[in-house]
């Protein structure tokens, strides 16, 4: 094999890495956002870098018992909205977990205070 072939099959290798690495479901935006300080919001809104499904939101105050969310959205969005029971001032961290169109489960905390 010449040096050509070489390159060519590292750079082919490269840009395959680097397309599988950007496929994957990120979080862009969240509503609250992380570290903000808010009033008891009545829902929370995750922006995703793809079309989503939702498969599991956790809530916990500080370090008590986490709070299911009962009602997740059915079908796959790259905005998800979801309501939220009435929270209480404090500390809370909100974890999601999705599963994107590429069909690899990306998961996430978002911390928040609740004035």
């Amino acid at each position: 094999m010449n040096k050509a072939n070489v390159w060519l099959a590292v750079l082919f290798v490269g840009t395959a890495a680097t397309a599988t690495a950007n496929a994957h479901s990120h979080l862009r935006s969240c509503v609250p956002a992380e570290g903000s300080t808010v009033a008891a919001p009545t829902e929370v809104v995750l922006g995703f870098s793809e079309r989503s499904q939702l498969t599991a939101l956790t809530l916990m105050q500080g370090s008590g018992s986490a709070l299911e969310v009962a009602s997740l959205p059915q079908q796959p969005a790259q905005q998800l909205h979801v309501g939220l029971p009435k929270l209480t001032p404090g500390a809370w961290s909100l974890t999601w977990r999705v599963i994107g169109t590429d069909g690899h489960v990306t998961h996430g905390t978002v911390h928040f205070t609740v004035k």
